[in-house]
């Protein structure tokens, strides 16, 4: 508010302003004060302040504009054209990251990558210029929609344990990378799992969240009306909650034959990754995307042969 503006009140209203003169210029002086203070701070690289403001905003940009373009959202509803390329894309398999395994069964254990360990393996990526991207980016540039970066790497988690949340999605964000999150619908929110709220905060941060089925079944041996409701009632069930077209599906146990995979093309999937490994990815098997699984306890020397 500025002397000027008040007067001009006071005479459209036919009444003097109550506010006096010195107060208004106390409070514009106030306020040209925070917006400076405000300014420097964003400006200053080394400020903690500043650094703060500048996460803000980019969260903000994030929220506001969505992770995908009308460009892209149209590609990732339709299957690969004619003349889709192929790409070279080291694509990595993880379940949980946690100090110790849940308490799932014998098979925790050798599924659990240790937090000291799945920081080393974010640090290598980092320090030897590798970056990671979403499966949606590797579709998108199979479809000469996007580029990928020079050492593209994707990471992908199974099953939407809580420590997907609570520990790999912190430290996923402190180094500045992203994933792919495939989620049992129905044990979302579930002991153990991550919910809803939280897959919702994990795509405004870049994260992609896809369908692993309903309940996890081995598909090859549903029935015909099961194997729809697992693969669209999944997908239907994460738009829905998470605003996230679900172009990925992820084959439980990594199950499937000719027959799963027509079913998953048919329920509006363009892509399906499977638990062999592989770091080509061709146009023909788009639905046979192979990954390398990252093993508890892996050598550091393991993990970059998944990787280089």
């Amino acid at each position: 508010m500025t002397p000027g503006r008040t007067g001009s009140r006071a005479g459209r209203h036919g009444r003097p302003s109550r506010i006096p003169a010195v107060t208004v210029l106390l409070l514009v002086a106030f306020v040209m004060l925070g917006v400076g203070l405000s300014f420097a701070l964003a400006q200053d690289g080394d400020s903690p302040a500043g650094l703060r403001l500048g996460a803000a905003a980019a969260v903000r940009v994030v929220e506001e504009s969505g992770p995908y373009s009308e460009a892209e959202l149209e590609a990732l509803a339709r299957p690969l054209p004619a003349d889709a390329v192929r790409v070279h894309v080291p694509v990595l398999m993880y379940h949980y990251v946690d100090e110790e395994p849940p308490p799932k069964g014998p098979y925790a254990d050798g599924l659990t990558v240790r937090t000291p360990d799945f920081v080393e393996e974010l640090e290598y990526l980092v320090e030897n210029g590798y970056q990671t991207v979403r499966l949606s980016d590797v579709y998108l540039a199979m479809a000469g929609v996007k580029e990928l970066p020079e050492k593209p790497v994707a990471l992908t988690f199974d099953d939407g344990g809580l420590d997907n949340y609570t520990v790999a999605f912190d430290l996923l964000r402190q180094h500045g990378q992203t994933a792919t999150f495939f989620v049992i619908t129905k044990t979302v929110g579930g002991d153990g799992q991550m919910t809803w709220e939280q897959l919702r905060e994990m795509t405004k941060a870049g994260m992609s969240v896809q369908s692993h089925t309903v309940s996890h079944p081995d598909l090859t041996g549903a029935s015909d009306e099961r194997l729809r409701s697992e693969l669209v009632d999944s997908r239907t069930a994460i738009a829905e909650a998470v605003d996230e077209p679900g172009y990925a599906f992820c084959y439980p146990a990594g199950a499937y034959n000719d027959r799963v995979v027509e079913a998953v093309r048919d329920a509006g999937y363009v892509m399906a990754v499977v638990t062999d490994k592989g770091t080509v990815l061709d146009p023909e098997a788009i639905f046979e995307i192979r990954r390398g699984r990252v093993q508890a306890h892996l050598s550091l020397a393991g993990f970059a042969n998944l990787v280089d």
